[in-house]
Order: structure tokens, then C-alpha cells, then sequence
């Protein structure tokens, strides 16, 4: 691969996706993964449009192109976040990355990133510093209490992304309270069936 592509790659993984992978990102999905460091991201989706694979894509390029990195998924259930990273784990695979450690709660790749598979309970995730995405999968299902303990991750690394996705279900949850804010640093993205 020449170093101009290789460097487009690197600054735009709607490109990278679109070239390496051979998938056609949907709109919402180019957007969510040209979204700029420090993002703070709320995706309102229909089920199955493709919300946990973005956040795939998102992650296993971030994991190519920043060694050393780390990112995280936190689902409702211990086995959605290991089905996340799976899917992390197929995307990699299929680009011929290098794996120096590949388990069902976390994968490395030899230029030393990760990503961790986290449980849905809060006191159990405390202390990780993240440099690449945190994703709140099916978010509207999480506790408040995980949701607040996983915004402090990007204190000391505030390029990190933070996207929360989800299918709608109560009006009272952290993922409709930040839908419904009037915090115009939020980048809201929306996916209909």
C-alpha cells in the first residue's frame, strides 16, 4: 500500500471502510466515524441498521492507526459486549492485523492498542484511562450509574470519543436525557429502519 493511501486511511475510516473492508457505510455511519477527537456522540437508531457495527469499524481502525491506543464497549449484558468486541475481532482478522493477546474480553494487537469488553456494572470499570472510543452500546439500557462512570475514562485523554447508541425505550433513561439536552456539543445522529 503506497504511504499516500495508507494516509488517507489513517484521516478518514469512512474511506478506510469503504476500501478496505468493500462496505458502503450508510450516511449516519460515515458521519458517526468522521466524527473529531473529543466527540461526544448520541446515535438514536432502529434496531439492526448497523449501530454496533460502526462502532466495529470505528474501533478496529482506531486500534490500526494509533498504537498503543485503547478503547471500550460497555453493553447491558456482559455477553452484548463480548459480541461487540467480536465483531471488532472479525473486522481485524479480515485486514490481517497482528493479535497478541485475542480473547472474549479483550483483544491486542501487536502495536500494543486494545479493546476491553466491559460488564454492566459500574464499580467493577473505574480507573481505565481511554484514549480511542468509549461506546455505550444500546445505551437507553444502561444504568446512570455506569453511564457516569464511564465518562471520566477520557479525563485525562479528552481527544477520546464518547458515543452513546441506542434503540429508543424510556423517556427517562441517560440516553434520552442527553437526546432530549440542549447541549449543542452533542453531534446527534439518527437511523431509521
Amino acid at each position: 500500500m503506497s504511504k499516500l493511501r495508507e494516509l488517507a486511511y489513517a484521516i478518514d475510516p469512512a474511506l478506510w471502510v469503504r476500501c478496505v473492508l468493500g462496505v458502503e457505510p450508510a450516511a449516519w455511519q460515515a458521519e458517526f466515524l468522521r466524527a473529531p477527537l473529543g466527540a461526544s456522540i448520541v446515535a438514536l437508531t432502529a434496531r439492526q441498521v448497523g449501530k454496533t457495527t460502526a462502532a466495529a469499524w470505528a474501533i478496529a481502525h482506531y486500534l490500526l492507526f494509533t498504537p498503543g491506543g485503547l478503547c471500550v464497549i460497555a453493553c447491558p449484558a456482559q455477553r452484548q459486549s463480548k459480541e461487540a468486541v467480536r465483531r471488532v475481532r472479525e473486522i481485524l482478522i479480515k485486514v490481517g492485523a497482528e493479535l497478541k493477546s485475542d480473547n472474549i474480553y479483550e483483544l491486542e494487537l501487536k502495536n500494543g492498542s486494545r479493546v476491553l469488553a466491559l460488564p454492566s456494572t459500574d464499580d467493577s470499570i473505574r480507573g481505565l484511562t481511554v484514549d480511542g472510543w468509549i461506546v455505550a452500546d444500546e445505551a437507553a439500557r444502561l444504568s446512570p450509574d455506569l453511564i457516569a462512570a464511564l465518562r471520566p475514562m477520557r479525563a485525562r485523554r479528552p481527544q477520546a470519543r464518547f458515543a452513546m447508541l441506542s434503540t429508543a425505550w424510556s423517556r427517562t433513561d441517560p440516553f434520552w436525557t442527553a437526546w432530549e439536552s440542549e447541549d449543542p456539543s452533542l453531534i446527534r445522529l439518527k437511523a431509521t429502519a
